[in-house]
């Protein structure tokens, strides 16, 4: 390794461009900070969901309670159509979740 000398000015110039290209730690903290919380924010968020989503399945349907009585096509048809939705969207917050359980993960590993 061969040391040069190099003028004062062009090392400030040079340790400037670095700084502009790269984030500082400070910033990189602060970013994962926020990260985090919106994550819990989320976290929350799909706790929610998922309390709704089981109090909507173990509520009687009306379509049980009047099984008798023949129901308009397109009723049936909305009636399917949200039930595919509803087990859609279930599927979209159990992945959710395990993604945030990975991340958990990542942060103890982190921290420790």
């Amino acid at each position: 390794m061969m040391r040069v000398l190099v003028p004062a000015r062009l090392r400030k110039a040079v340790r400037s461009w670095f700084d502009s290209r790269y984030i500082s730690v400070a910033d990189h903290r602060q970013d994962i900070k926020d990260a985090l919380w919106e994550v819990q924010t989320l976290r929350r968020e799909v706790t929610t969901l998922q309390a709704e989503v089981q109090r909507l399945r173990t509520t009687p349907r009306p379509s049980e309670a009047r099984s008798e009585h023949k129901q308009d096509p397109k009723a049936e048809e909305a009636h399917r159509l949200a039930f595919e939705t509803a087990q859609a969207l279930d599927r979209v917050l159990q992945n959710e979740v395990l993604v945030w359980q990975a991340i958990d993960e990542l942060r103890e590993r982190s921290c420790a």
